[in-house]
């Protein structure tokens, strides 16, 4: 069973795969199994939606309509704002990739250069979800994993965080079915 929303991809049992094109499908096999060990099973993979930088698109639309107010000037500078900012909204998002599979949590960021944080399904000790009335409506939100108690509070939180992940409950709940699996026993 797998669902797809937003560019994620769940999968349980069957893999299917993404529809991304053949060359950055290509791209995202390689970088994925790069990553993966053998005989581990890739159950989640994603990137941070768009819907996370939803601030940003709206300063690049105001700057946008600023620079159009104020003439013809105004309207190169305030388009050139809005293009940079889109081009920083397109990079940030396509930097990230979020794996869970049967056995660790994976965030790798980076284009050219990639730096990988994981963790180990029995290494958990914490998990803690969030979302904002927006986040809850577009269907995203953030997943915090720890190798101890999450702090609340003013406390700065020392895990690996998930920020904008679609689908973020569906996700939650399968590594927590794989920590739980992982723990008792069952491989």
């Amino acid at each position: 069973m797998s669902q797809q929303h937003d560019e994620t991809t769940l999968q349980y049992d069957d893999p299917e795969p993404a529809d991304d094109g053949p060359e950055q499908s290509a791209q995202t096999e390689s970088t994925v199994d790069r990553l993966l060990l053998e005989d581990e099973e890739l159950l989640v993979e994603t990137r941070p939606t768009w819907w996370n930088w939803t601030p940003h698109a709206i300063g690049a639309g105001l700057l946008v309509l600023v620079g159009l107010v104020l003439g013809m000037e105004g309207a190169i500078l305030g388009l050139a704002a809005g293009l940079v900012i889109a081009g920083y909204i397109w990079y940030r998002r396509n930097r990230v990739r979020y794996l869970v599979t049967d056995r660790r949590i994976i965030v790798s960021t980076g284009l050219s250069a990639k730096t990988t944080t994981e963790t180990w399904m029995e290494d958990i000790r914490g998990l803690q979800t969030k979302t904002t009335a927006f986040s809850r409506q577009q269907g995203y939100g953030s997943i915090t994993v720890s190798h101890g108690v999450i702090p609340q509070g003013l406390s700065r939180t020392t895990g690996i965080k998930l920020s904008g992940v679609p689908n973020h409950d569906d996700v939650a709940a399968t590594i927590r079915q794989r920590q739980s699996t992982r723990k008792r026993g069952d491989r």
